[in-house]
């Protein structure tokens, strides 16, 4: 009886003690989850690349890859276009808003597409960049 005791304990003991090292043959287990920082309040710095543009003749989009810089989460990164004719006059019925849905991590990268109807007389256009809990500082790098 004492042997069976012995015997269930020492099982129990193995299936409970913590593996050292994988067994060979086994995939190490997966890395934690990037750890997530508070949101960014005031002044967020955001980087992007040069933002391509392609039209066609019933629409412009133009694909922005930005990168957040700062220290904290952008929330509610906003990217607006604006465009204007040969005056300087604001074009109506074109333009366009994005809003990111989740928060943009320090060092996380994202595309924003900004799709605008081609009307003539557009000219030249404007962007402008806000987030949730202030302005944003753009900057434009060479590259990610």
């Amino acid at each position: 009886m004492r042997v069976s005791y012995a015997v269930l304990i020492a099982l129990t003991a193995g299936l409970l003690a913590p593996a050292t090292a994988p067994a060979q043959g086994q995939a190490p287990a997966p890395a934690a989850p990037a750890k997530r920082v508070g949101p960014q309040r005031g002044v967020a710095e955001l980087g992007h690349l040069k933002p391509t543009t392609k039209a066609d003749a019933k629409s412009v989009v133009t694909t922005f890859q930005v990168k957040n810089l700062s220290q904290g989460a952008i929330v509610g990164l906003t990217i607006s276009e604006f465009w204007f004719d040969k005056a300087n006059n604001p074009v109506q019925g074109t333009g366009d808003r994005q809003r990111l849905r989740t928060p943009l991590q320090p060092g996380d990268t994202a595309t924003v597409v900004l799709t605008s109807s081609r009307v003539p007389g557009m000219q030249r256009n404007v962007y402008q960049f806000a987030h949730a809990n202030g302005e944003i500082k753009p900057r434009l790098l060479p590259k990610f």
